[in-house]
């Protein structure tokens, strides 16, 4: 189990990390925990995932930048893999972050680490899942504090003999009630309470008006997505930020394999199925339906990795995508769908911009056989899987047709979007801002009327905060937001 395992070998360094963090003096557990006390006395600042606009998200250098820009702390997802080593990871699904499918918790430690990331972001080939070992650990070091999701029961044992074993229980400051077991109940457990949950909501965490508002009610931390914006109202000096890795790697770790099909085969994988629309009511049969939906969008990965694009290859791509595969369960429903749709994009199939604005505007009769009324969404929701592709995917399909589809999307009001699907408001502004870069449509986001599509603008105004038209916008539109720009380092 976790609390006798050590990281494996193939990540080189974190062993390190682990034998640093495991020898404290009495004078160095003093000063941590006097840290930490000042922490929890002032409005701590906690980032949701860690700092996720400087690295990938739950990843030790997310978490590191939090600290280094001036923040107290991260929430972090704690979930458990096959064999038993408690990570960090926020989704129930692995395909929307890594090239797998499947949950944490049907692979083992070493096959988690094979599974690539689809964007690691700054870090590359650095950029992993980490242990709540390492996580814990890197908190100690900066006597941060923490707020525990934890995302499966049973976990709550072992991560009390964690914090029992690192001496970290001052570090919690905030846990969900979900999984909690035992630590809810602990005695070394003082939690605070939020002044504004979900400041990251609606981007809020760059808007000078609502922080300030944000910091005159009750409570003791704000959870935001970037630190940056509490950090300057509570008068705190921003760190620079890293751009070396926690913990380097010697190499790349092994990526896992996948059997060598030819384009005919995964043709023949894709367009068998004739069952997209029958609906598998038993346990077994909804399992082997399942099974059936995942082949069929490894193989849409598939022929993208080989870059087949001839019109046979688009024409079974956007029919599966128009008949994905219903199913009782969300973790399947659509999944074959959602993986033509983004083989599609990424492909820059010229039919692909059309068949994605079809699919964000699509209210299929047909989903009521599988919609489950518990969700309390519209009926058109359960297809969000397919929806949740087409963003990401578009930011890498420049031209004309996408800067219009993003165009449409944010010109229709909240009402429209829900209709249809979870709105994705940021999400088309970040695509539209990906594929034309620069002042114009920087300032053409700042105008609109969402404030997550201002701070969307924000966001990337920041990031290119050394360019003058980056610089030029926000002192038009924004200026508060020139007050957010780290050092270099």
């Amino acid at each position: 189990m976790l609390l006798t395992m050590t990281l494996t070998a193939s990540i080189a360094g974190a062993a390190q990390v682990q034998e640093e963090g495991a020898a404290e003096s009495s004078a160095q557990a003093k000063q941590r925990h006097a840290k930490v006390a000042e922490r929890r006395r002032a409005t701590a600042v906690i980032c949701h995932r860690g700092a996720h606009e400087f690295a990938h998200e739950n990843t030790l250098e997310a978490y590191r930048a939090t600290f280094e820009l001036g923040g107290d702390g991260n929430e972090i997802d704690i979930r458990q893999t096959k064999d038993g080593v408690l990570v960090c990871f926020h989704d129930d699904m692995l395909d929307r972050l890594l090239e797998a499918y499947g949950t944490v918790n049907e692979s083992t430690w070493d096959q988690l680490q094979s599974f690539p990331f689809r964007d690691p972001r700054p870090f590359g080939d650095h950029c992993r899942i980490p242990t709540l070992q390492e996580v814990f650990l890197l908190h100690r070091r900066y006597g941060g504090l923490l707020h525990l999701d934890i995302k499966e029961p049973g976990l709550d044992k072992a991560i009390a003999a964690l914090l029992d074993r690192f001496d970290m229980w001052d570090h919690v400051a905030f846990c969900n009630d979900d999984n909690a077991g035992i630590l809810r109940g602990h005695p070394k457990l003082k939690l605070l309470s939020y002044k504004a949950p979900g400041l990251f909501d609606g981007r809020l965490d760059v808007d000078a008006t609502a922080i300030a508002a944000a910091l005159k009610k009750p409570g003791n931390g704000l959870i935001v997505d970037d630190p940056r914006g509490a950090v300057a109202a509570l008068g705190r000096r921003l760190g620079p930020v890293s751009k070396e890795p926690v913990t380097p790697s010697g190499k790349a770790p092994p990526k896992a394999t996948r059997a060598v099909k030819s384009e005919s085969e995964l043709l023949a994988i894709l367009t068998d199925a004739a069952d997209w629309n029958q609906i598998a009511e038993s346990a077994e049969d909804q399992a082997k339906s399942g099974q059936r939906i995942r082949e069929r969008a490894l193989a849409a990965e598939l022929l993208l990795a080989r870059k087949a694009n001839s019109s046979e290859v688009r024409k079974a791509l956007a029919e599966r995508v128009r008949k994905r595969s219903l199913h009782k369960h969300w973790m399947y429903h659509g999944f074959d769908g959602a993986m033509a749709l983004r083989s599609l994009i990424l492909l820059r199939a010229p039919e692909a911009v059309d068949v994605a604005r079809e699919v964000l505007w699509r209210d299929d009769p047909e989903l009521r056989k599988v919609h489950n009324p518990e969700f309390k969404t519209p009926v058109s929701w359960t297809d969000f899987r397919v929806q949740m592709v087409i963003w990401p995917a578009l930011a890498k399909y420049p031209g004309a047709a996408t800067q219009k589809l993003c165009r449409d999307y944010l010109a229709q009001s909240d009402e429209k979007a829900r209709q249809f699907g979870p709105p994705q408001f940021e999400e088309a502004a970040k695509t539209l801002i990906a594929v034309r870069p620069g002042s114009s449509v920087a300032l053409e986001l700042l105008k609109h009327r969402r404030s997550d599509v201002r701070g969307r603008s924000i966001l990337h105004c920041l990031d290119h905060a050394g360019e003058k038209w980056a610089r030029d916008a926000l002192e038009q539109l924004a200026p508060h937001a020139l007050g957010y720009v780290p050092p270099a380092k």
